[in-house]
């Protein structure tokens, strides 16, 4: 450090400087310009500090800055690529526009903010009025926008779907809502569940709380079978496209359902 120093003094004593005339000029006190010239850079607070007073230093005796600090990295042993990490010692110049130069036309940022909004709500158009397929599911936050009305409840209390005799299967219409419909099932020991896609579907089903697969599209011509002793729970994504059974009965119920569904049974 003291070859930095050296060089520091030289240049200062070629231009016939004092260091009060180095303090002067660049605010640094008179005991840090011994040190620098001296080579004791411990003195210096941090190593911040320390760079920016060899800077000032060396632009107030005529050298080049930016190669003072890379002898003094050089010296202390850093990294060459921490060079290009050091800010310039002066700021850029700002651009400015040439005397005569027009800058651009006000009509070309109207197009581009026309044509922004174009896009936008090209954008909107087709998120807000395209359809859902029929074939994946709708998430059951957005099941409130769905546009078709929910087929409704036969009136009269709960009406049975199925003849008296065999497995009865009624929509509980106080416990049904427009996502989810809830049938009761009687005349059974066991709820024996058979899906026969007739378009491509998509499926998630609960038997006793247990997920049996992983959701998923299924198509054409593909069955699911499931079995519970208490209850099973599924969604449907295109119920229009699945014939549902219940111990060997179909439930048309769920056939009549425009949108993605939920259907609950319950075993009496």
């Amino acid at each position: 450090m003291k070859e930095l120093g050296e060089l520091l003094r030289k240049a200062r004593l070629e231009r016939k400087l004092t260091l009060k005339d180095i303090s002067e000029q660049t605010k640094i006190q008179i005991h840090y310009l011994e040190a620098l010239e001296e080579g004791d850079f411990d003195k210096f607070p941090g190593e911040v500090y320390l760079k920016g007073a060899l800077r000032n230093f060396a632009d107030a005796v005529g050298l080049d800055p930016q190669e003072v600090l890379v002898h003094y990295r050089r010296l202390a042993g850093e990294p060459p690529a921490e060079e290009a990490l050091e800010p310039p010692s002066k700021p850029p110049a700002r651009l400015r526009s040439l005397p005569g130069e027009r800058g651009p036309s006000p009509i070309y940022g109207l197009l581009v903010i026309m044509l922004l909004l174009v896009l936008g709500g090209y954008w909107l158009a087709r998120s807000y009025l395209k359809e859902p397929t029929p074939q994946e599911p709708l998430p059951s936050q957005n099941e409130s926008e769905l546009t078709e009305p929910e087929a409704p409840p036969e009136p009269g209390g709960e009406a049975p779907s199925l003849p008296e005799g065999g497995v009865e299967i009624r929509v509980a219409e106080a416990e049904s809502t427009a996502r989810e419909t809830v049938f009761h099932v009687a005349n059974a020991e066991r709820l024996e569940l058979e899906l026969l896609c007739t378009e491509r579907c998509w499926i998630e089903l609960r038997a006793d709380g247990k997920e049996q697969f992983p959701p998923r599209n299924f198509q054409k011509g593909e069955k699911v079978t499931a079995g519970a002793s208490e209850k099973i729970w599924i969604r449907l994504g295109n119920p229009r496209g699945v014939k549902l059974t219940l111990g060997g009965v179909e439930v048309a119920e769920v056939s009549r359902q425009k949108n993605a569904h939920n259907f609950l049974f319950l075993l009496q």
